[in-house]
This record gives C-alpha cells, structure tokens and sequence, in this order.
C-alpha cells in the first residue's frame, strides 16, 4: 500500500497527469493556511513551516522568454538542473528576505504529449513568516507575472509535538473539523498517511475512482510528532 501512495505522488511531483480543479475564489489558498495554522495552535502544536505553491502547465514556445523572465525576477538566484525517465526540471532558488524564500521550477515532460509546467514555491519558517499581507504581495505580484487567474494554488503545513501524540485522535479532530471523507490511509509504527476529500477546498485530483484535496501525516522521531498537511498534496515535496 505504502509502494501505491509513493507512485502516486511520485506522478504529482513530476507534474504528470495532474489536473486539479481550480479554487472558487482568488483567496482560498490563504483561508486554508490560516485554518491549518488555527488548527495547529489549537493542538498546541509548533509550527516549523509552511509552503504556498502555484502550478501550471506552459506553452512550449514560452520556455525561453519565461526562463529569461524568471532570472530578471531572481537575479541573484541559483540554477539547478536535474533529470529523471519522467522529465527534466530546471530550478531557480532565491531568497527574498532572511526568512522567505522563493523557488521556481519548470518541468518538461519527456513524454512530447505532456505539457511543461512552471511551479512556484513560496516557503517561511515558524509563526513570525506568516505575515497575511506580505505572503499576498509576494503571490500576487508572481502571479500576475507568470501565471494565469486560473492558476492551481495550493498550501501546505509542517508542525511538530512537544513529545509523542495520538496522531490518530489529532486526524479525527481535522477530519470532524473540515467534514473530511478519508478515501486511503497508510497506518505504519512511526509513519502515516491519510488521503480524503472535503467540499471545503476546492482544488481536487483523481484518486482512483474518487476525488482527493487533503493528505494528513505524521511521524514520530526522537520522542516527538511531526505532522504536515497539505491541500491537494503535501506539495511541500516538489
């Protein structure tokens, strides 16, 4: 089961076959990461991190013109380049202040059938980052530049337990507050996953037969529980 989920997202994070259904409004993505942060909080968790993320699929002959474009953005970024039997990626990393840091990356499928896609992170650590109006300038302002109004937003958050948790009554409390169907999970001794669907959030992806917009996991090291929920993915892991 644990081999299933890992090829899956394995596919999500190539850009393969993803097709989510778009937000129904320009602020969804900040709504969920104030919920998940209020979520967070209320279970006196600490907050490590969080991610927002912009993912859409690009026309061939813009590759050249959105590249140059992107260094124009981060002059002072750095360029890596990988490759796997999926695709070829080619990533800029820049650091807009001490604590924010963007990252774009442009995937081209090896597969001629398959779109290149350009995805945008925005990533802070801890409480003091998640400042509402400089997080919407920062997308916004990308937005504009790189993307269409219909691009795919998602967002994505890591805390951490003062000591060990019961993960699994913490995920009853998400999956009761957020109405949260669970369509799979993967129950492991350190090591979880639950995937589910909720008509709260609107972006969605197929998950065999059925939807999915939520993944909820955890793990236990060290004495302590980390958990990270992503919507529609944990997309912390492009």
């Amino acid at each position: 089961m644990k081999s299933v989920l890992i090829g899956l997202l394995s596919l999500f994070i190539v850009g393969i076959g993803v097709d989510p259904q778009k937000t129904a409004g320009e602020e969804t993505w900040s709504h969920q990461l104030d919920e998940f942060v209020s979520f967070a909080e209320g279970e006196h968790l600490e907050i490590n991190s969080w991610t927002i993320t912009m993912k859409e699929a690009l026309p061939t002959h813009d590759l050249k013109s959105v590249q140059r474009e992107l260094r124009a953005y981060l002059p002072e970024g750095s360029i890596k380049k990988e490759s796997n039997r999926n695709a070829n990626k080619w990533t800029l990393d820049g650091q807009k202040t001490e604590k924010l840091v963007e990252q774009f990356i442009v995937i081209l499928p090896k597969n001629a059938k398959e779109s290149p896609e350009l995805v945008y992170v925005l990533s802070g650590a801890g409480t003091s980052t998640l400042t509402k109006s400089k997080i919407d300038n920062y997308v916004q302002d990308v937005k504009s530049r790189f993307f269409s109004k219909n691009v795919g937003i998602f967002s994505c958050l890591k805390a951490k337990s003062s000591g060990i948790i019961d993960d699994v009554l913490v995920y009853q409390k998400f999956q009761q507050l957020f109405n949260i169907a669970t369509i799979e999970e993967v129950i492991e001794p350190s090591w979880t996953s639950r995937s589910g669907y909720t008509e709260t959030w609107g972006n969605a992806i197929p998950l065999a037969e059925k939807k999915m917009n939520v993944q909820f996991a955890t793990r236990t090291l060290g004495g302590k529980t980390n958990i990270t929920i992503g919507t529609p993915i944990i997309t912390a892991e492009y």
